[in-house]
């Protein structure tokens, strides 16, 4: 029934955003342009979702677009079919990360996810300093399995030159992605020290963001973001997580560019 839901999910996305697309395409004319920001940043995170140990990457930040096309780190490649003040309803593609066996001490004998694309829609409402969203993303291929993501944020200028933002997340998974990513199959079992684990769909995740940007010139900003999430439903039940830790602590300061 939720694996159902969250394809039905998918397919409001992708049909919102085709039936404004006659609407989006006379409004593009006066929207036109190119900006966005590129620049590095450094990531504290755990080893792989469910870890309790943690790793230090240097990583790139993009944030692209040109008229209704988006490019960025989070949300991929996306068409924004509906250009009203306020709205982004996108059809989307985005990278899903791999995740190597020898990552972590905790992976031995669970072998390497391959990495992949997803397919999805991006509904986001924001009227004001507050918004609302809703992301769905189906692996494609090599990778399984279905998530979909609930958002609500705020931000505003705390200073001329700082600006700040919180927010609150909630990330449900179907059972094709939790067996993927936090299940235990017999193959691995048997070449591991863990015991079986086969599980279902559910809440993958809760999570509390913050983040602050100060611009130190017109173009250059300086940025701090901090997450804290829960893992919780199956994904918590996991063997994996239970030797690692559902208490996961993400952190990063970057330098970016602006244009």
């Amino acid at each position: 029934m939720i694996k159902k839901i969250f394809r039905h999910l998918v397919l409001a996305a992708w049909l919102a955003a085709c039936l404004a697309q006659p609407a989006a395409l006379a409004a593009q004319e006066s929207e036109e342009g190119f900006s966005g920001s590129l620049g590095m940043t450094v990531v504290t995170s755990p080893e792989f979702e469910g870890s309790n140990r943690y790793r230090v990457r240097v990583l790139p930040v993009m944030d692209l677009s040109y008229g209704p096309v988006f490019l960025s780190m989070g949300d991929g490649l996306g068409l924004n079919l509906v250009p009203a003040p306020g709205w982004i309803i996108a059809p989307t593609l985005r990278y899903r990360w791999a995740r190597k066996e020898k990552d972590s001490d905790l992976l031995r004998g669970l072998g390497d996810l391959k990495d992949g694309v997803e397919a999805g829609g991006i509904i986001r409402w924001q009227p004001g300093p507050a918004g609302l969203s809703l992301k769905v993303f189906q692996g494609l291929g090599r990778v399984d399995g279905l998530t979909a993501e609930l958002g609500a944020d705020y931000g505003t200028a705390l200073t001329e030159d700082l600006s700040g933002s919180v927010g609150l997340s909630a990330v449900f998974a179907d059972r094709k992605y939790n067996q993927r990513y936090f299940g235990i199959t017999q193959a691995q079992a048997g070449k591991s020290d863990y015991p079986v684990y086969d599980p279902g769909a559910g809440l993958k995740y809760v999570a509390a963001t913050a983040s602050l940007g100060y611009d130190l010139t017109e173009y250059l900003e300086l940025g701090l973001w901090t997450q804290y999430k829960r893992l919780t439903g199956p994904a918590a039940d996991s063997p994996l997580v239970e030797r690692g830790s559902a208490d996961q602590f993400i952190s990063a300061i970057s330098m970016t560019l602006e244009f």
